[in-house]
């Protein structure tokens, strides 16, 4: 122990964290090139994407779920990164709350409206 860092070695989680990020980044690049694919090369029948193409594909529950998995995915892997940034520099206990506080916070409001505008999105009878 140096100075009033701990070694708080692979039981506090720490390990988890370290190894996950990984995962998800890797299901994250995964998702991003398959968003861009479906995006790019399967267009809709009159070759524009549109506001009312993209509603189209997501009255489709598949559609809603595999954005949902991507946000709550992002959130997770943004989230974790800065908490291993946060605990890495910030060496202050109480401010170190305080910025994780603010940041579970934060990460909870985009998960909810996050959420809300997906399962939001209309079910049918658009037009």
């Amino acid at each position: 122990m140096t100075g009033n860092v701990t070694n708080r070695g692979i039981r506090s989680g720490g390990a988890f964290a370290w190894f996950f990020q990984r995962i998800s980044g890797a299901f994250l690049l995964i998702a991003l090139l398959a968003h861009f694919w479906v995006i790019h090369f399967f267009p809709p029948a009159h070759g524009e994407i549109t506001y009312h193409s993209v509603m189209l594909r997501l009255q489709h529950p598949l559609w809603k779920t595999i954005d949902l998995l991507f946000l709550i995915l992002g959130l997770y892997h943004g989230m974790n990164g800065v908490m291993m940034v946060i605990h890495d520099y910030i060496h202050t206990n109480g401010l170190r709350i305080l910025i994780t506080a603010a940041l579970w916070m934060a990460a909870l409001w985009l998960l909810v409206f996050g959420s809300l505008t997906i399962l939001g999105l209309p079910t049918g009878g658009m037009y």
